[in-house]
């Protein structure tokens, strides 16, 4: 193909893209939604991960364009009636924007690793050392270190896979001679991948670790059975994140050979052949290759979008305190959440309950919240601080100022307007009678409010009325709440004649 004709081909289809862009998918009196917008739309729900195959279908398509077409109709009905001012939109813009610029820099970072994004794996052979009893600490440490001089003195592949199969307490890792499947080396750290690292670090050197105790809120004085590793990283491999089904299935395809004729072993017993036979031979690697895909992608795409986070912050000229929900409980009225060493500025506690308070003030928040630690530190972290360095970023000075967030920025302003025009339209206080929370008890309690029969789990119980009545309370109000919402946009359909073209809408692409 000469050049003119690939670029005749390139005009074409640009002028194809152009086309489909502006059409019309959804109308009303006073609007409409076109496929350029839609996809927009789809991006921001979806924070610029890769959809799977046949994603999104017809009714997820015709669920994201209603959606956006209720929440275009909405923020029309807020304007022909002047519910909402410029100023009480402000102040939860003012937070809002900055938040968003964030939020728009990270789909695309997302969306750009989906393509470009490389993990690197390692791939490491594992004996586990282990025994159930505290006391045995020390006879447990002192095998994990025979064993770690033992296998060091072994050359070849099939004789280490052989000493690791017989001496690992891993059952599940005896038919594949204790070797893991591929670790991901940069998607995030905990103590146990932290382990992994080291040994990638020295890889072909047998190192000897003690496994961390997963175990969530275990009591540090309590004696506790020790783990040990004895590992060895063979080789580093670095994959691009489109290709990671490729290679799951590829490696999980290896773990599976191998468990197969470990499975031919003369003289094997019948429970290491079922245990070879449940973990690794009878792997069903085009079910399970996507899953790890996942699994992996997610871990990849949080780390990286959490150290772009970490490099804005820093570029800005600020410091931020780690909050965690350990430490929640640490922090006091006077207690340093960001700092500018350059300038000297600070911003305490106080200061963000301070701000939190005046949009409570100002917009009817709940202000019951600022009395609870978690949701002043989430208000800190999703937003005030984004606003707070905004004008030191250059980052988000260059986001703020660019088309395709202005063009997306009135998308995410239709996500704030509804809630206020809600507020407006919707009665405050929505109240439920005694009479109503038994009917509802009589109705569901053999299901939504019952619990399973000790003597036979088939059967239901159902809980004394005093001890579900808040619950009951709860759904009620929120069912009402929902029905109150419901109306109101049927009404607003109804009023603004909308109407959706699905005809234009094409399975598994906008």
């Amino acid at each position: 193909m000469n050049k003119k004709i690939i670029v005749l081909s390139l005009l074409s289809f640009a002028l194809t893209q152009c086309s489909m862009d502006s059409d019309v998918l959804a109308s009303f009196k006073g609007g409409t939604v076109t496929r350029k917008e839609l996809r927009s739309f789809f991006k921001l729900n979806t924070g610029g991960r890769k959809q799977e195959t046949g994603h999104p279908t017809l009714e997820e398509q015709n669920q994201l364009l209603e959606t956006l077409g209720l929440f275009k109709l909405i923020n029309l009905y807020n304007t022909d009636n002047k519910l909402v001012s410029e100023q009480e939109l402000g102040v939860f813009l003012k937070y809002s924007k900055p938040q968003m610029a964030a939020s728009f820099l990270q789909k695309n970072l997302a969306e750009k690793l989906e393509k470009e994004g490389q993990l690197k794996f390692a791939f490491a052979r594992v004996i586990l050392i282990s025994s159930p009893d505290p006391k045995e600490e020390a006879a447990t440490l002192q095998r994990a270190e025979t064993l770690l001089a033992n296998v060091q003195k072994l050359s070849s592949k099939k004789e280490i896979a052989k000493f690791v199969t017989e001496n690992t307490d891993e059952t599940s890792r005896r038919a594949v001679g204790g070797l893991l499947e591929p670790q991901c080396l940069n998607c995030g750290t905990d103590p146990n991948s932290a382990i992994t690292q080291e040994a990638a670090d020295k890889k072909g050197t047998w190192i000897l670790k003690e496994l961390q105790d997963p175990t969530p809120n275990a009591d540090p004085k309590a004696p506790r059975a020790k783990k040990f590793l004895v590992l060895r990283v063979e080789k580093v491999e670095t994959i691009y994140s489109a290709r990671l089904t490729k290679f799951f299935a590829k490696e999980l395809g290896k773990l599976k050979v191998i468990a197969t004729e470990y499975m031919n072993t003369p003289g094997l017993p019948e429970q290491a052949k079922a245990d070879a036979k449940r973990y690794y031979a009878d792997l069903k690697v085009d079910d399970i290759a996507p899953r790890y895909e996942d699994y992996m992608k997610k871990r990849f795409l949080f780390n990286a979008v959490s150290d772009a986070e970490n490099e804005i912050i820093k570029n800005s000229g600020f410091e931020r305190a780690v909050v965690t929900q350990d430490n929640l409980n640490s922090f006091t009225p006077d207690s340093v959440l960001l700092t500018n060493p350059k300038s000297g500025e600070t911003v305490k506690y106080k200061d963000v309950v301070a701000e939190l308070k005046q949009l409570a003030a100002l917009s009817g928040l709940d202000a019951s919240k600022l009395e609870d630690k978690a949701s002043v530190l989430q208000f800190f972290k999703q937003q005030y601080l984004w606003y707070k360095i905004a004008d030191h970023s250059p980052e988000l000075k260059k986001a703020l100022e660019s088309k395709d967030f202005q063009d997306e920025y009135e998308l995410m302003k239709l996500y704030i307007v509804q809630p206020l025009v809600f507020k407006k339209v919707l009665p405050n206080d929505v109240t439920v009678t005694e009479a109503e929370m038994k009917d509802q008890y009589e109705a569901a309690k053999m299901f939504s409010y019952a619990k399973p029969n000790p003597a036979n789990p088939q059967d239901r119980i159902p809980l004394p009325y005093g001890e579900v009545r808040e619950r009951i309370k709860d759904d009620l109000i929120r069912t009402k709440k929902q029905s109150l919402v419901r109306d109101f946009t049927m009404k607003l359909k109804s009023d603004y004649q909308f109407i959706l073209d699905a005809e234009r809408l094409k399975p598994g692409k906008i």
